[in-house]
């Protein structure tokens, strides 16, 4: 709690002054809500491609995972069957032949992501912000999940890691984040894990999860159908719960964009995919960094801090964003009159309780240093994957080869070293710019947003495309514009990233990320030049917006 002698220190984090209504939840003048039935349209469209990317993501030209959901469950597989026939989802195709599969499988992806992206623009110029536009929210992405449930192929193996770090603590009773997948060669699942011989890269609360998770699967029978389910189960249960989370935050913040940021995230076929057909952790993280802002949004500061604490534990990257929200606390103190030692003794509290937090967690799992030496060595530190360096890096490398006379490996080991080195300068000094945003908390979380796309875009050495589902979750929370713009087309882009993936000894593979990231960067570009030619004066309108509270400026 806070020290008495904290003079005139808030109770929490102030709510924005651009918020007009915000202690109602509600907007005082409300215009009329976007047709239903429109609405509607626009999520059975979204219905439609998904439904057509499930006949599709089982053919073998397609090299996904066969989800053990359809090897126990052979009528999952009937669209496939019927439309490609059985050669085509029984066979294996090889990709330099398979690629008219691969290509309409992306067409479907970024189809589901275009019309994914009329929803927020519907909401543009008429909002809701009822039940039945919750309802509405709610609905969609719990029939849009339902289908992603059932999906026949697995986009990503990484539930089955999660599945065998869990079995590690709950069935064979030892520590995964020092014992490794491979260290239990009789386990059943072993065989379906890529990373063998890698400890888990997951926090504690992750790792108590899944633990629990595995529990109730053993409870059930222990078999492999049961384990993807509840993690599949756990996925959609924590986008529905986001889904409510940013409904509540916008209501406060923001009523008259409550509808337009829930339905960005809810209805986002990027985050549907990697949280439900995948299963990934990101959805867990997401909630308890969501229920910070809530919390702080509600002025209840330490249970804010405690849910941040929670969601650093189950994956680091809200360490980034940390410091940003200690500079707003400093400000506002600032701002009241507490001198530098009133303001070192809040940083001071607040920090304690965060380390109190992780420590807690981590206390079941702690076993000395080699604990955190996982993070160190784990292949993200260690190697460039569908990344734009990864891009970069190719013709670098021959180019050292070249001039120096190195080995390829060398060139590799050269380059590599020197492009994360470089990128990590880069976004550092990105992420000190933005530290000019956090004056408020609406300026706080377009600092957030900015941060998670420029990590994904520069940082980001290895990178996988549920790493942008991190910036859509915020992004949702703030006034529709550059970077909700820019989210999209990153987390649109991205998902083509699937489609190359089985071409990895084709040409065409070294050019992945231009697809992925092209888009984004395009329009990124775009709007630097445009600034330019303004002469670096902010463009038509922008000014005007950002002196107008959100509810006007929306």
């Amino acid at each position: 709690m806070p020290s008495a002698r904290e003079k005139n220190e808030p109770r929490g984090i102030p709510q924005a002054a651009d918020a007009p209504g915000a202690a109602a939840g509600v907007s005082a003048a409300t215009p009329a809500a976007p047709e239903a039935r429109a609405l509607l349209g626009i999520g059975a469209l979204i219905g439609l491609f998904l439904v057509a990317l499930a006949a599709v993501a089982p053919l073998g030209g397609i090299s996904l995972s066969i989800s053990p959901l359809a090897r126990a469950w052979p009528w999952l597989l009937l669209p496939a069957r019927a439309l490609f026939g059985n050669a085509l989802v029984d066979g294996s195709v090889p990709p330099q032949r398979g690629w008219p599969e691969l290509a309409l499988f992306s067409v479907l992806l970024v189809g589901a992501s275009c019309a994914a992206a009329l929803a927020p623009l519907r909401c543009l110029r008429q909002s809701g912000s009822d039940r039945r536009h919750l309802a509405l929210a709610l609905g969609g992405a719990a029939v849009l999940g339902g289908i992603l449930l059932l999906l026949p192929a697995l986009p990503s193996d990484d539930i089955f890691s999660y599945i065998l770090y869990g079995r590690i603590s709950a069935v064979h009773h030892a520590n995964p984040l020092v014992a490794v997948p491979a260290s239990f060669p009789n386990d059943p699942f072993l065989t379906l894990v890529f990373w063998r011989t890698v400890r888990s890269v997951y926090g504690p609360v992750w790792l108590l999860l899944s633990s629990g998770l595995s529990l109730l699967a053993q409870a059930l029978g222990g078999g492999l159908v049961a384990y993807v389910l509840l993690f599949k189960l756990l996925g959609l249960s924590a986008h529905l719960l986001n889904t409510l989370l940013i409904w509540g935050i916008l209501g406060i913040l923001a009523p008259r964009r409550r509808l337009l940021g829930t339905l960005l995230y809810a209805w986002n076929p990027l985050c549907l995919l990697e949280f439900v057909a995948s299963g990934h952790n990101d959805a867990v993280m997401l909630t308890f960094l969501l229920l910070a802002v809530y919390a702080f949004v509600r002025e209840w500061e330490v249970a804010g801090l405690v849910a941040l604490g929670l969601s650093i534990s189950i994956k680091y990257v809200p360490l980034a964003l940390l410091p940003l929200y200690l500079a707003l606390v400093a400000r506002r103190l600032s701002a009241r009159g507490v001198d530098w030692s009133g303001i070192a003794r809040a940083l001071t509290w607040r920090l304690g309780l965060l380390v109190g937090v992780l420590a807690v967690t981590a206390l079941p799992y702690w076993a000395g240093a080699q604990t955190l030496s996982s993070l160190l060595y784990s292949p993200p530190a260690q190697s460039l994957n569908n990344s734009l360096l990864e891009g970069i890096s190719w013709p670098l490398r021959w180019l050292a080869q070249g001039l120096f006379g190195l080995s390829a490996s060398g060139a590799r080991t050269l380059v590599d070293t020197l492009l994360k080195v470089g990128a990590l300068l880069v976004f550092l000094g990105l992420w000190l710019r933005e530290f000019r945003r956090a004056r408020d908390l609406d300026g706080l979380l377009i600092a957030w947003g900015w941060i998670l796309v420029w990590y994904a875009l520069v940082a980001s050495g290895w990178f996988w495309p549920w790493y942008v589902t991190w910036a859509v979750a915020v992004v949702a929370l703030v006034p529709w514009g550059t970077l909700p713009k820019a989210a999209l087309l990153l987390a649109g882009g991205s998902l083509t990233l699937y489609a190359f993936l089985p071409l990895h000894s084709a040409p065409i593979y070294g050019y992945r990320g231009a697809v992925a990231f092209g888009p984004v960067l395009v329009y990124l570009l775009w709007l630097l030049r445009a600034r330019w030619q303004a002469g670096w004066r902010p463009l038509p309108g922008a000014r005007r917006a950002a002196r107008l509270p959100v509810a006007q400026a929306e």
